[in-house]
């Protein structure tokens, strides 16, 4: 009897740990199955992880004229990566772990915990993997808006860049409008300045001598016979002039360029743009918009040397040239 219980007794102990070995063997089967699919898992959601972190990390070096702008969301996204990658280690560790326990347990005597401590491992791991995916798609959504707020300010500052070109072109279209109008009233204004200037046409010098017996004149062609100048000219009519006195001033110049003139520079002289001109004689006449003959004579002292060749005449009025011409004298 007691020979039949001891047989039973070891049977029973064989079948269970007969058992138990099968158990764990499947067990064992299983947590590695579920380890290759969290290594899986894992590889993942780290290409995930990097390839966000590639594009963000390509997307700053393309603008980094917008660097400063972006530190604060940058420094956001570079916690949230740090974040992803403390996990994937901490991941990384849970699975290693996992992997050591079925070595460890195999020469041990069966134990109900072990398949327990299995399958906590596996649930830590299963969180972690939960949070990761988590933990991703909020970086992702970071880089995203990122991207968007970049594009946002990129296109205002295209905005504003070309809103600056197109002032820039309106201040140079500004200025040169500026310009021609100066210039413009700058020919106007000379024009009026012009215009107020008298005018003489028909200008007409007539050398003349004595003739003889001394009584009166007649024209001549010999400088040693000249005796007298006798200046004529038309007056143009001019509304703009103010009316009133006028002086005219005659200026003959030899061929020497010497005037001619009756006494010193200092005597005969008047102001043309603020510097004094000799002339030869001058005629007062009374202006009053219209028309008019104007003629100015001039008589030779004797101590007056006169040479051959041309001589130039200018008439002057208000300190301005109102007309010229020239004659010439032979021997």
């Amino acid at each position: 009897m007691n020979t039949r219980s001891t047989t039973k007794i070891a049977m029973l102990v064989c079948t269970l740990f007969v058992g138990a070995s099968v158990f764990f063997s499947c067990t064992n089967q299983e947590m590695q199955e579920q380890l290759a699919t969290l290594e899986i898992e894992k590889q993942d959601l780290q290409k995930q992880f990097d390839s966000i972190m590639f594009n963000h990390q390509k997307v700053k070096s393309e603008n980094a004229l917008y660097a400063e702008s972006f530190a604060e969301k940058d420094s956001i996204i570079s916690a949230q990566a740090a974040r992803i990658k403390n996990l994937l280690s901490e991941l990384d560790y849970e699975r290693q772990m996992a992997m050591s326990k079925p070595a460890q347990t195999a020469t041990v005597q069966p134990s109900t915990t072990q398949p327990a401590a299995q399958t906590n491992a596996g649930s830590v791991a299963t969180t972690k993997t939960s949070k990761l995916r988590e933990q991703i798609k909020e970086l992702q959504a970071s880089c995203d808006n990122y991207m968007k707020e970049l594009e946002a300010l990129k296109a205002e500052n295209e905005a504003l860049k070309a809103e600056n070109e197109q002032m820039k072109v309106l201040m140079e279209e500004t200025k040169d409008a500026n310009e021609k109008l100066v210039s413009e009233n700058k020919t106007l204004a000379q024009k009026i300045e012009n215009a107020k200037k008298l005018v003489t046409s028909d200008l007409t010098v007539t050398p003349l001598r004595k003739k003889c017996g001394g009584k009166g004149m007649k024209e001549t062609k010999y400088s040693t016979k000249l005796a007298a100048v006798k200046i004529e000219a038309r007056i143009l009519p001019n509304d703009v002039v103010d009316p009133g006195t006028k002086t005219i001033y005659a200026r003959i110049t030899g061929p020497n360029n010497r005037v001619l003139c009756n006494g010193t520079a200092e005597e005969f002289s008047f102001d043309v743009d603020g510097s004094p001109l000799q002339y030869t004689a001058k005629q007062d006449i009374e202006f009053d918009g219209n028309a008019r003959k104007v003629m100015i004579n001039w008589s030779r002292n004797d101590n007056v040397k006169v040479i051959k060749g041309t001589y130039r005449v200018s008439l002057y009025a208000d300190g301005q040239e109102i007309g010229k011409t020239s004659f010439k004298l032979t021997k």
